[in-house]
């Protein structure tokens, strides 16, 4: 009988995590974790090796120096990249170490090409599945780099939530930012700031009321 109940207890908890939704992500009562940028898919569209001022860029410099710099600017600077305000949220926690993991390990044979990718939905949902969130609860927010064009002077980052009990992607946006300013981590880092503030006076309006729409349907 003691059996039957941990079952029946654990059955429970599985279909409580699984009711997640978007709308949760406008809730005050949920959990909302920052996971970071996502480069491990990235790929880089244009001549990197001299960029302005800042001289030769390869791409194990770009790897193992600006992705951890791109990272770290979020909590260096909140003010300016306020991801807490992006989401009406008066508390956001920061645990970037995993996602710190994925980037270290990008391959960098493919990172330079002509043809800036283009990721589906399937495509998200695959990334999302390789991400260790065990241990991890609520609502885990990311932005996916899909490219940085310098020849076009954009860079295209998918935001990302996920309902971190079971690694669903529960929204997901394609998004431009327009870099700009000195240095080459200033630069790129004006793309993710860019975003950040699109999500914040448009995009937030915009999915909640999708998500409350969608609710009153159901």
């Amino acid at each position: 009988m003691k059996k039957k109940l941990f079952v029946l207890l654990i059955a429970s908890l599985a279909l409580v995590a699984k009711a997640q939704t978007a709308q949760d992500l406008f809730r005050p009562d949920v959990p909302v974790t920052w996971l970071g940028i996502d480069y491990s898919q990235v790929t880089l569209t244009g001549n990197f090796a001299e960029f302005f001022e800042a001289g030769s860029k390869s791409t194990w410099q770009i790897r193992d120096l600006y992705f951890p710099q791109w990272n770290a600017i979020i909590m260096e600077e909140p003010m300016k990249y306020d991801v807490r305000g992006m989401l009406r949220k008066s508390d956001i926690r920061c645990d970037i170490d995993m996602i710190a993991a994925h980037n270290a390990q990008t391959p960098l044979e493919e990172m330079e090409t002509y043809n800036p990718a283009r990721f589906t939905e399937e495509d998200i949902q695959a990334f999302v599945r390789q991400y260790d969130l065990t241990g991890k609860e609520g609502i885990g927010i990311v932005f996916i780099a899909e490219n940085l064009n310098k020849n076009a002077f954009e860079a295209w980052y998918h935001f990302v939530a996920v309902d971190m009990n079971t690694g669903t992607v529960l929204l997901q946006q394609r998004l431009r930012g327009e870099p700009k300013g000195f240095g080459f981590r200033n630069y790129w880092a004006n793309s993710i700031c860019r975003v950040i503030r699109n999500i914040r006076d448009y995009y937030y309006w915009e999915w909640r009321r999708q998500t409350e729409t969608k609710n009153e349907q159901v």
